[in-house]
């Protein structure tokens, strides 16, 4: 028998002519979106039938412990996957396609899909009834697994509510409503004589009138309570990542986002003025990985194709901790070491296209209007001009995205109104970054990690980014910050624990100036406590949570946010701003929780949030060991990893069984 080909091994053939619009092929334009439609369907079907085998296995109970937990976290990857498909359509169709081309296909409906019944099925059976009697962990997987579908299931309803407004479904249904009680297991015949009352205007298309097609597909309809209350104007001060991203979640639950931003944005990537980390080194955790592909799909192979390297951590790097170099042998997941310009300007590209988003750049705030407990909207000014130009803008939810040296508790003590409390841990690390081009590290190593700690206090990360260049940055205590001028910065490197990244830095060439930072406590405002006294408006990004910017997670952190408020939006309704403001504060307590566990112990730490007392010292004692097993342990070098990035709560730690043991010694001479 001949070896099959690629196309026959995939049966191109027979994959790639199924896609048939029935729209006619002179109307190009409206055939090809009809297509897209059909493409995105056919590849949801495609990976549904591949959940369905693994849910058919765990089903039938052939699964032992390692098994389950490989297959049921497969099935979570690509129902993901499966909503992904339905925020790629949103992002891709255009609406006003989709209505001139819904009725060609009658009563054709995803909810006749015999997949998605049987997918419904199994994880009713899995979950609720078989998920009582079994083991914590794997009744833990199963938990994800329905929560993987009810996202599928919101981002789903809201797809439909999109694309139909209050536009009838299949068959004169009431479209949302038919299709929220399909999903959510209640009637399958409800029926209404009439349609539901409907908008004389449609908010995505200025004032013409709402277009009325004969039949609905169950493809996209409206909420499940009816026509769900939108915010009208949202207004997001700062433009940079936190700001962009959460400019993009509101956009689905808005009329308009207005973006404010102080620079101007160039054309390409570049630091900016307002953003003084951007000359700086960055990288994306996995779990930050995860969370932008939610957001942005395809953001990620933008930026690989872009040149930002992927690296696997300890995998790739040489890190050194507690005296010891981390074993290689148990790579984590990959994490990404974009330029911040570039990730920044890709996210901004993607965001800004959104059809409900604008951004006025050189344009600053000044206060906020409204009185306290009730903002009403922001008081904005040219950036460079007088007081004379200030004018008012007004919205229903004002954002502040303006990072650490953010005025809103200033101008909310303006108003009248009582500032948020404020918690802070700040052991008065410094540190700078330099730009270099230099041969790769000995070996297969691609950088390196030293981790300063309380009896070691000097800190090196070095890392590829796009464009041949290593970023540097070398941090230093209380007073002992690096220099700033090539020669004393790669001197500087001497002072580290172990002189691999010393002896390096000897044959690289610099391409900048060393760039200093001194900003680098951490600050946590506790907005959520205002309660009900925050209408209208929401802090997140470093405004809300700084944290030490030498732990790499601010980028993360920020995405993370953004989809912990897409999903308490999920539910249909718009929550109040304070259940919007809890949700975010709770994203990033788990980045909070490490950076300020690290930074307690260190000596000279200050601030009302250091952790201390005798629990402190026993809990510090045992990280202590964590980090001493680290090492040459595998099973605790990967609980420690998830921690670290932000895959797992610092909790986990105290349930690992390799502290227990006692230390392990695997110290190395060289980088393993």
């Amino acid at each position: 028998m001949p070896h099959p080909t690629y196309a026959s091994y995939l049966r191109l053939d027979e994959l790639l002519s199924s896609q048939q619009p029935l729209t006619p092929p002179e109307q190009r334009d409206l055939s090809d979106s009809e297509r897209l439609f059909i493409v995105v369907h056919q590849a949801s079907e495609i990976l549904l039938s591949q959940v369905l085998v693994d849910l058919g296995h765990l089903d039938a109970g052939r699964c032992g412990r390692s098994c389950f937990t490989h297959r049921v976290d497969r099935a979570v990857r690509l129902v993901d996957a499966l909503t992904g498909q339905l925020t790629l359509l949103r992002r891709t169709l255009r609406r006003e396609d989709f209505l001139r081309f819904r009725d060609r296909f009658g009563t054709a409906s995803g909810l006749e899909s015999e997949q998605f019944k049987e997918l419904f099925l199994r994880v009713r059976r899995l979950t609720r009834h078989g998920g009582g009697g079994r083991p914590p962990e794997e009744a833990r997987h199963l938990g994800e697994l329905d929560d993987a579908v009810r996202r599928w299931r919101s981002t789903h309803l809201e797809l439909v509510g999109h694309m139909l407004g209050d536009l009838p479904g299949t068959g004169e249904t009431s479209g949302g409503r038919f299709l929220a009680a399909r999903l959510d297991d209640g009637p399958a015949g409800e029926r209404p004589a009439a349609p539901p009352p409907r908008s004389d205007r449609d908010p995505d298309r200025g004032d013409a009138p709402a277009t009325r097609a004969p039949a609905a597909s169950s493809a996209p309809s409206v909420s499940p309570a009816g026509p769900r209350p939108r915010l009208r104007h949202v207004v997001v001060v700062g433009g940079s990542v936190a700001g962009l991203l959460t400019a993009h979640v509101l956009a689905d639950h808005a009329e308009r986002v207005t973006v404010l931003e102080r620079d101007h944005y160039e054309d390409a990537p570049g630091p900016r003025a307002g953003v003084p980390q951007s000359r700086h080194t960055h990288v994306l955790l996995t779990s930050g990985m995860n969370a932008l592909d939610e957001l942005l799909p395809g953001l990620l192979t933008e930026l690989t194709e872009a040149g930002a390297p992927r690296l696997a951590v300890p995998g790739d790097l040489g890190v050194w901790q507690a005296g010891q170099w981390i074993s290689r042998r148990n790579p984590s997941a990959p994490i990404m070491t974009p330029s911040r310009p570039l990730l920044e300007h890709r996210v901004r590209r993607r965001v800004l296209a959104g059809p409900r988003i604008d951004v006025r750049t050189g344009t600053e705030v000044t206060g906020l209007l409204g009185r306290p407990g009730h903002i009403t909207g922001v008081v904005v000014r040219d950036r460079g001009a007088g007081h004379h130009t200030r004018r008012g803008l007004t919205a229903d939810l004002v954002v502040d995205a303006t990072g650490r040296t953010g005025r809103t508790p200033q101008w909310l003590a303006e108003l009248g109104g009582r500032p948020p409390a404020e918690e802070v841990v700040d052991t008065g690390r410094a540190y700078a970054t330099c730009v270099f081009h230099a041969d790769d590290p000995a070996g297969d190593l691609k950088g390196f990690y030293i981790v300063p700690d309380a009896g070691q206090p000097f800190g090196a990360i070095v890392l590829p980014a796009e464009g041949d260049r290593w970023l540097v940055t070398l941090s230093g205590p209380r007073d002992q910050a690096p220099p700033t001028d090539p020669e004393g910065f790669a001197d500087f490197a001497d002072r580290l624990p172990h002189p691999a990244v010393h002896k390096w830095l000897s044959t690289a060439r610099p391409v900048t100036r060393p760039v200093g930072y001194r900003h680098t406590a951490n600050r946590r405002r506790r907005y959520d406590r205002l309660g009900r006294d925050g209408t209208g408006l929401l802090v997140v990004g470093d405004a809300l949570c700084a944290l030490n910017p030498v732990y790499g997670q601010g980028l993360s952190v920020a995405a993370l946010s953004a989809v912990a408020l897409q999903r308490e939006l999920a539910g249909g309704r718009v929550p109040p701003a304070h259940a919007l403001q809890r949700a975010v504060l709770r994203s990033s307590r788990p980045a909070w929780d490490v950076a300020t566990g690290a930074d307690s112990p260190m000596p000279g730490a200050t601030g009302n949030a250091v952790r201390s007392g005798p629990v402190a010292r026993l809990l510090d004692r045992y990280l202590a060991r964590v980090r001493d097993r680290v090492p040459g342990d595998p099973v605790v070098c990967t609980a420690n990893r998830d921690v670290l990035f932000l895959l797992t709560p610092p909790r986990t730690l105290l349930t690992s069984p390799g502290p227990a043991a006692g230390p392990a010694d695997h110290r190395r001479a060289d980088p393993p």
